[in-house]
């Protein structure tokens, strides 16, 4: 999606309705995401927020569908957006939901504690991953990532990857060569699928809740642990990952897992 402001009056007749009474400045604040994502206030109720996200857009980055199915299976169970409305017009997915309170992980006020930051966020991970999985319809274990990925590639969307006059047999290769050294076993829980500061919510040092859940789902438990450590060397420091480590009850994280999952997650992402 483009940057400049959103015209209410663009925005399709469920949305709309939704809206009435709300007002926004128009500003897109989305960070590195190709969704927009637009702050709605009204002088009673509590914000709303509004995701847009054109579908051709970076195919391998969360639909807004998947985080609709994620919100309305966690209410109850984590601090989680309420959904108000999910939406498709055209190429453009629609997500309204309920603004939650506080400050992302990355904000002035979060990160001027780092100490008690990253155990809040640490604690915040363990939560998520404590959640049963039995019921959970959302699913990101390896026997469903590696179909997706190669949904991908047959795609085009990693074709800007391939070498003049190579082919997407490269790309093949280097996914058969990640799925070849991931151990045979997964550890899986509830995972969030994208566990960054800027998806945690924070206000007065305690964590007020979770964001941007498009790839959360049954996985493995290392896929968070590559997030968490690289918004903490981002946004903090990497002094700052073993702390966050020791926090969640893992003094010593297999190296070697984390190094295999980091390709996964640079085989998408990258």
């Amino acid at each position: 999606m483009c940057s400049r402001p959103l015209d209410p009056n663009s925005l399709p007749d469920p949305i709309q309705s939704r809206l009435r009474g709300y007002s926004s400045d128009g500003r897109n604040l989305r960070t590195e995401s190709s969704s927009a994502v637009y702050l709605y206030t009204h002088p009673l109720k509590s914000g709303l927020i509004l995701k847009t996200r054109d579908v051709r857009l970076r195919p391998q980055e969360p639909d807004l569908l998947a985080e609709t199915v994620a919100l309305t299976w966690l209410q109850d169970k984590l601090p989680v957006p309420e959904y108000r409305c999910f939406h498709v017009e055209g190429e453009t997915q629609y997500l309204l939901m309920t603004q939650l309170e506080g400050v992302t992980g990355i904000h002035p006020e979060a990160t001027k504690d780092p100490a008690r930051l990253v155990e809040k966020f640490a604690q915040g991970l363990r939560e998520v991953h404590a959640l049963a999985v039995g019921s959970c319809p959302m699913d990101w274990r390896m026997s469903r990532f590696f179909p997706w990925a190669d949904g991908l590639i047959n795609g085009g969307v990693f074709d800007d990857r391939i070498p003049a006059g190579g082919t997407r047999d490269r790309l093949r290769e280097e996914l058969d060569a990640i799925r070849a050294a991931l151990p045979e076993e997964e550890d899986p829980v509830f995972t969030h699928g994208d566990y960054c500061l800027p998806n945690v919510m924070f206000q007065d040092g305690k964590l007020t809740g979770y964001i941007d859940l498009g790839y959360a789902g049954v996985g493995d438990r290392y896929m968070d642990f590559v997030s968490a450590s690289w918004t903490i060397q981002r946004n903090l420091g990497e002094e700052w990952i073993a702390p966050f480590f020791n926090a969640y009850g893992l003094e010593h994280p297999d190296q070697e897992k984390m190094k295999t999952w980091q390709s996964v997650f640079e085989f998408v992402f990258r």
